[in-house]
């Protein structure tokens, strides 16, 4: 299935206990359409409020599903922050989150007073460099080292990262970070967000932000950007199973 959610009420994707998460909401409704157990496995673990507006999830149902009949009345029974674009028959080896390539994000910084995005877009309205901004996005490629940025005991394994795509653009009343990338360490857009936006305001040296780029510490790199402006855009498959609906549009 392709879906979109708004992170604000839930605790993010994965289900854990006592908590109202994207994954348990979708287990539950289609366990009770379909009437028997089923498990939802998701293209990439968001945080708690962070968004996605195009999001890539799979489970097993019974044979000779009415894939367009399901997801209209999965709709009508999910709760109104969480929508179902469509649903596709994929082989029985398809898997959401292994099967993926690439996963892609973006960041919105609000530098205008809205009152239409207060819970989709972090508003910052201090006086910022924006050649500050695509000066540190361009220099993320020069490393696949990204453990200044991840969650401090979060990994245990690898925190190289291969970026595909990192940018800033200016919207006028917004500047978005779009990001791609084979595989995202534990809230390492939003440290990179949040460092980029100090070293925008000159509040860090770019030897600074250079020395996190060979190998820094969580401990040495800014604060985290708040949650609520970061967004799942897509997710890229060898074989689509959308014919590309699914990818990020950038």
């Amino acid at each position: 299935m392709r879906l979109a959610y708004h992170g604000a009420p839930y605790s993010g994707w994965q289900i854990q206990p006592s908590q109202k998460t994207v994954q348990g909401e979708l287990e539950v409704a289609l366990s009770s359409l379909l009437r028997q157990p089923i498990g939802v496995v998701g293209a990439g673990r968001t945080d708690t409020g962070v968004h996605a507006a195009n999001y890539v999830a799979h489970f097993e149902g019974p044979d000779g599903l009415d894939t367009l009949d399901l997801a209209y009345r999965l709709n009508r029974f999910l709760p109104p922050r969480i929508s179902v674009f469509e649903i596709q028959g994929v082989a029985s080896d398809f898997h959401a989150r292994f099967a993926a390539t690439s996963r892609s994000y973006r960041y919105v910084l609000q530098r205008e007073k809205s009152v239409f995005h207060t819970d989709t877009a972090w508003y910052y309205q201090r006086p910022m460099d924006l050649e500050r901004l695509h000066q540190a996005a361009a220099s993320l490629f020069t490393t696949e080292e990204f453990s200044a940025f991840a969650r401090l005991g979060s990994h245990t394994g690898t925190t190289l990262c291969t970026l595909q795509h990192a940018r800033w653009i200016d919207q006028g009343e917004a500047w978005v970070f779009e990001v791609r990338a084979n595989r995202f360490l534990r809230n390492m857009v939003r440290s990179l967000v949040g460092t980029m936006v100090e070293y925008a305001l000159d509040k860090r040296s770019w030897a600074s932000w250079e020395s996190l780029l060979q190998g820094g510490e969580r401990t040495d790199s800014g604060d985290s950007a708040p949650a609520h402006g970061l967004t799942f855009a897509g997710v890229t498959y060898p074989n689509s199973p959308f014919n590309e609906r699914e990818n990020a549009p950038f």
